[in-house]
């Protein structure tokens, strides 16, 4: 029996350098696991779009909690609901998305931040595949 990789069977990935807001496919997924990384500190936004590019877009104020790491050490965040997420300086921040929460007819998620980039984790793929067959996340 050979054993399947996680790219494929658990996850696929993207990224999405600062102000770039690229948007994530969600439709064939569970949720998405929003990454940020190389913030010098500030607000990240999120926001959630009904076409993969122009339509409409719009913030996604559902995150209550969302995770900061500093030194190896992961911290919970709480707040109300909100589209934004702080940034700590040089660590790094999580951020789960269920596609449950987003606005009806809206399928794609994206995330900006003035200095920091994005490595987008979406997960519990209805489709899975080997990783060089993978529908683009971005698609």
């Amino acid at each position: 029996m050979s054993a399947r990789e996680a790219l494929g069977d658990l996850f696929n990935l993207a990224t999405s350098a600062t102000t770039a807001a690229v948007r994530a496919n969600l439709e064939n997924a569970a949720g998405i696991t929003i990454v940020l990384i190389g913030a010098t500190s500030g607000n990240a936004t999120i926001t959630e779009a009904n076409a993969a590019s122009g339509g409409t877009s719009q913030n996604l104020a559902v995150i209550t909690k969302y995770y900061t790491q500093a030194s190896g050490v992961w911290t919970k965040v709480t707040q109300a609901a909100a589209a934004t997420v702080t940034a700590a300086t040089g660590g790094l921040l999580a951020v789960y998305i269920s596609a449950v929460s987003l606005s009806d007819g809206f399928k794609y998620v994206a995330a900006s931040h003035a200095s920091g980039s994005f490595v987008y984790i979406v997960h519990g793929l209805e489709v899975k595949r080997v990783p060089e067959n993978l529908k683009a996340v971005t698609a």
